[in-house]
């Protein structure tokens, strides 16, 4: 629980009990733990869906078109947290406090990924010749199983 203070400058707590602390240099909101989670499980979905290497996102024809494009029809791991960032923040409406919500969500979810394939070069892992797509469904799997344990 928030403490009353806001972050490491010890500043009155704007926002009452919704951030709680995560360690001595910063805040995490609640909702992001959530958040999160939301967004790990609409990559999984979009990977299972589709999976490419080599680009965040692929169209049919195979081209790389932007992660959060109508065109895209397969995703990198990255890619797909990205899409689903993407859609979860352009639904904010320019409201400050959701926006920072949703970025705290993204780092959080990329750290799980990170931990969780062991390395936080999540583009290179994707890309490894070895990969396959059950691989990454797998990984979203088990950053899921993580989030959920917090």
């Amino acid at each position: 629980m928030s403490s009353g203070k806001w972050s490491a400058c010890g500043c009155a707590d704007p926002f009452g009990s919704w951030y709680v602390q995560i360690d001595s240099e910063g805040v995490i909101p609640k909702a992001a733990e959530t958040t999160a989670a939301a967004m790990v499980s609409e990559a999984r979905r979009l990977v299972a869906g589709g999976w490419c290497q080599g680009a965040h996102a692929r169209d049919e024809a195979g081209a790389e078109v932007p992660s959060w494009s109508e065109a895209a029809r397969s995703w990198s791991l990255l890619g797909a947290l990205l899409a689903s960032w993407h859609r979860q923040d352009s639904q904010d409406d320019g409201d400050l406090v959701a926006h920072l919500v949703d970025a705290h969500a993204l780092g959080h979810a990329t750290e799980v990924l990170g931990d969780v394939v062991g390395t936080a070069a999540l583009d290179r892992w994707n890309d490894d010749p070895a990969r396959t797509q059950a691989d990454v469904v797998a990984a979203f799997a088990r950053a899921l199983e993580r989030l959920d344990e917090t």
